[in-house]
């Protein structure tokens, strides 16, 4: 059972909202964000009018024609790697002067360009037909000139693709392995309903928060409201010898969820998710469901909570993923369907991708919006201390801000992976796709300015897109890239049954990598297996192979979610189980999901 899965599983329980532990009248900063609707434009795309490349920076072929055959400029336009374009002598309906390549599509049309970029920065392009009056009208396309020929292309060029036989590898990879990994404890959490951990951060002060979703009233949550419905979400702290410092718990009269949580650097947490809640400490301004935002104190006390600002006329906002900046502050992302409050003026229909960059104070100072007709969702970031944020963008647009996403079929879902930088302004961006559907929900930034990715996909091929081979059904997949948006390495975690990468953290020697597997064989060949899924956690090193090997196991299903790199090098990991035996022996999940929390020691050789 993969991560989405279990989340949709506890997500058909209701949920709510109000604290139990740290409730109270905080000053929200909504007079100030609600102002800021007003003062930033609501059509935001991921390149501003500034950064767009000028007629003499646009990339073409030397030598292009009209539709006859002639070079009609003879000085042409010159880019600044010396290509050039040439003008038709005509405009358009806007008074754009319309260039041609001289190049054909797949189906013998001329390709045009009017000096245009989307909003990834890649070129525009047209096909032309010439009316009754001789004006050429001009229709966009998806295809792109192939340079390397003057023939009729037999098949369509994928923009910006990325190929696993085009890594370029580590220069000067560290030496060291990380080896003998060992479990110092395992605490549970939770009662008698459906409980689970969903994501864990490490704090500075050496312990960690876990976030969690229950449907227990006794045990752990023993004392909530009975006004609530059955499931309420949770964030618990830890002390790194796994004591309980505190918890944080809500719930109301419908769906809550807290989706990520993170440490500012003033040693608040943050966390946020969506409300569908009526009533209780956090109701929605949506029809459906509000994307909110909680503040709490080192000792897990309320400082404030936000409610994105939409009215009842919209369907809703999900904050997916969080990441804290340099500066205090930090980014939030995830989709939006409303078309009111911070995205009033945005397109109907569809689902749009968002990332809103928040300071210390909660003030929004930036937000970038991708649009298209199906399902966009950021859903995940992560920020380096040069304050280059990187986040992956799950879509099933092939139109609007994906209008460039060359689809091996219409029902896959592909991942983007963009990089900004700290104003918000796109550096670049990578398509991640195959035949098959392709999700990647998780990231984490490396040292070297770069960062490394994982996740899931499943293909129809044995071998296609950016996808060298497969295992099984479904398999994880992990890359690692550089600055420039080049890819150093990847590699195919999994065996020949289904499994997937849910969270991934940089460590001393390399990687610690975790998910679930049903596998026995490939990275799983000699392990242990259980009576369902199992949780892993891989280490990797420099280069992306593996050093050592955990299996979690247990009688019934479990997984590990999400984990979290400690203050002393240690790493925390968090999930949840139905076992009570092998790695699990001693919870009480008695074949119920039960909320977990590891610690993991290693030795670096």
């Amino acid at each position: 059972m993969n991560k989405n899965k279990i989340i949709a599983i506890l997500l058909i329980l209701a949920v709510g909202l109000c604290s139990m532990t740290a409730c109270g009248n905080s000053d929200t900063p909504g007079e100030k964000n609600e102002k800021l609707v007003s003062e930033t434009p609501d059509g935001l795309g991921l390149v501003d009018e500034k950064n767009k490349t000028t007629a003499e920076d646009v990339t073409a072929i030397t030598g292009a024609t009209d539709p006859n055959g002639k070079v009609v400029d003879a000085t042409g336009i010159t880019d600044k790697a010396g290509h050039k374009i040439y003008s038709t002598g005509q405009k358009d309906s806007s008074g754009k002067v319309i260039y041609t390549t001289g190049k054909k599509d797949t189906k013998g049309n001329i390709l045009y360009t009017k000096n245009e970029l989307d909003t990834f920065g890649n070129l525009i392009y047209y096909t032309g037909k010439y009316d009754s009056n001789g004006k050429l009208q001009l229709e966009q396309t998806n295809e792109m000139p192939d340079y390397s020929s003057n023939e009729k292309p037999t098949t369509k060029v994928s923009p910006t693709a990325i190929t696993t036989s085009t890594t370029l590898g580590i220069k000067d990879p560290s030496k060291k392995k990380i080896e003998d990994a060992k479990c110092e404890y395992t605490k549970y959490f939770g009662g008698t309903g459906l409980d689970a951990f969903r994501n864990v951060i490490g704090c500075k002060d050496g312990g960690y928060v876990a976030a969690g979703i229950s449907g227990s009233k006794d045990g752990d949550y023993k004392g909530v409201s009975d006004e609530w419905e059955i499931q309420h979400t949770s964030l618990v702290k830890y002390s790194a010898d796994g004591k309980v410092m505190w918890k944080y718990i809500v719930g109301g009269d419908n769906q809550i969820n807290f989706n990520d949580v993170i440490e500012l650097k003033d040693g608040t947490i943050v966390a946020a998710g969506q409300t569908a809640a009526s009533s209780g400490d956090i109701v929605k301004n949506a029809g459906s469901v509000s994307a909110f935002i909680v503040r709490l104190k080192e000792d897990g006390t309320l400082m404030w909570k936000y409610v994105f600002p939409s009215d009842k006329t919209s369907t809703g906002e999900y904050i997916s993923s969080l990441a804290a900046t340099p500066d205090g502050g930090f980014v939030a992302g995830g989709k939006a369907i409303s078309e009111s409050g911070f995205f009033t003026g945005t397109r109907s229909g569809g689902t749009k991708a968002f990332i809103f960059k928040f300071d210390k104070n909660c003030n929004v100072k930036w937000r970038k919006i991708l649009e298209g007709s199906k399902s966009n969702n950021f859903s995940a970031l992560a920020v380096n201390d040069d304050d280059d944020i990187y986040g992956t963008c799950v879509t099933m647009s092939s139109d609007g801000d994906f209008g460039k996403i060359k689809y091996k079929t219409i029902l896959a879902s592909n991942t983007v992976l963009v990089k900004l930088n700290k104003k918000g302004d796109l550096e670049w961006a990578e398509y991640l796709q195959g035949s098959g559907d392709s999700e990647y929900n998780t990231i984490s930034a490396t040292e070297d300015g770069g960062c490394v990715v994982g996740g899931t996909f499943s293909i129809y091929k044995r071998a296609d897109g950016i996808y060298s081979l497969n295992y099984g059904k479904k398999d994880g997949y992990v890359l690692r890239y550089n600055a420039k948006g080049q890819v150093l390495w990847s590699r195919i975690i999994g065996g020949a049954s289904n499994d997937s990468v849910t969270g991934i953290v940089c460590v001393e020697g390399g990687f610690a990598v975790v998910g679930q597997s049903d596998s026995a064989t490939g990275d799983f060949q000699g392990h242990k297996v259980g009576g369902g899924t199992d949780g892993y956690i891989l280490y990797l090193n420099d280069e992306g192979k593996t050093t050592e090997t955990v299996r979690l196991n247990g009688a019934e299903d479990e997984s590990v979610m999400d984990v979290a790199v400690l203050d002393d090098g240690s790493i925390a990991i968090a999930g949840w189980t139905k076992s009570s035996d092998q790695a699990f022996n001693g919870s009480n999940a008695k074949k119920q999901y039960m909320g977990y929390v590891s610690r993991y020691t290693a030795t670096v050789k």
